[in-house]
């Protein structure tokens, strides 16, 4: 092999151990920004134990009518949408792990599912419904195919 030749290998060799760690690194920061605390299943506890701020939302103020109070339940009580499943099918089309996902960009402004669970929920909850109760709530009025 040319000393030209082994060069250009040692420059490729060199360039693949740095994409492979670029690579690795990348993987690595997506999979924490991916993970969450694990919801018990009382949002008062999951309140207690992360604080809201673990949980940010869009701003209520800049959206209008359901869309801004189903926001507004994101930020008031945000453990409560967190344990709660979303049955608009976001889950495999954008990601989101719960409920609480929605609001954390736009989706839950563009979809009535979402902000019909939100309110849904928040009423339960006032009510006085377990999460399980209200879970069970949301499955028969808002599941379409799960």
């Amino acid at each position: 092999m040319s000393r030209k030749a082994k060069g250009r290998r040692a420059t490729l060799m060199v360039s693949l151990a740095a994409l492979l760690a670029m690579t690795a690194w990348a993987a690595t920061s997506w999979l924490q920004a991916r993970q969450t605390d694990v919801v018990p299943a009382n949002p008062s506890d999951a309140q207690k134990q992360s604080g809201a701020e673990t949980y940010p939302t869009l701003d209520p103020g800049l959206f209008k009518g359901e869309v801004r109070e189903a926001y507004a339940v994101a930020r008031k009580n945000p453990a409560l949408l967190a344990a709660l499943h979303c049955y608009c099918g976001c889950d495999r089309a954008e990601g989101h792990r719960n409920l609480l996902d929605c609001y954390r960009d736009q989706h839950g402004s563009r979809c009535e599912i979402c902000t019909g669970e939100a309110i849904e929920a928040e009423r339960l909850f006032e009510q006085g419904a377990p999460v399980e109760q209200i879970r069970d709530v949301l499955r028969a009025k808002f599941a379409r195919g799960h």
